[in-house]
């Protein structure tokens, strides 16, 4: 067995008892890799880029009509309807209806205070 000292072990590092222990995964690591960095980079980067929404907010005036349990993010696009709180009047021009959209809840008013 020829033994290489550990700066020029082939892919990998000599251990305390001299035995060879293989990286396979040692090549990704390396600075000579840009792309496959810049590729993870990129992939973990753009979901927070792209608006993924946590969960919806606690209004006031209204409340979810659906039960959203357990859900702490919404993809973009994604929508939760809403319906008056008591005392609170429907304002029947504008939707009740929340949707995700740039990593925010979007809404107007769409109740008021009777």
């Amino acid at each position: 067995m020829k033994l290489f000292p550990p700066y020029l072990a082939p892919n990998g590092i000599l251990h305390r008892n001299e035995k060879m222990a293989a990286r396979p995964l040692a090549r990704l690591w390396k600075v000579s890799d840009p792309t496959l960095f810049q590729m993870t980079l990129v992939a973990a980067l753009l979901a927070t880029v792209l608006g993924d929404c946590g969960p919806p907010p606690n209004l006031l005036f209204a409340f979810p009509m659906t039960t959203v349990v357990n859900q702490t993010h919404f993809n973009p696009g994604a929508t939760v309807k809403y319906t008056c709180r008591p005392g609170y009047g429907r304002v029947s021009y504008k939707s009740s209806t929340l949707t995700c959209q740039d990593d925010t809840w979007n809404y107007s008013e769409f109740c008021t205070k009777k």
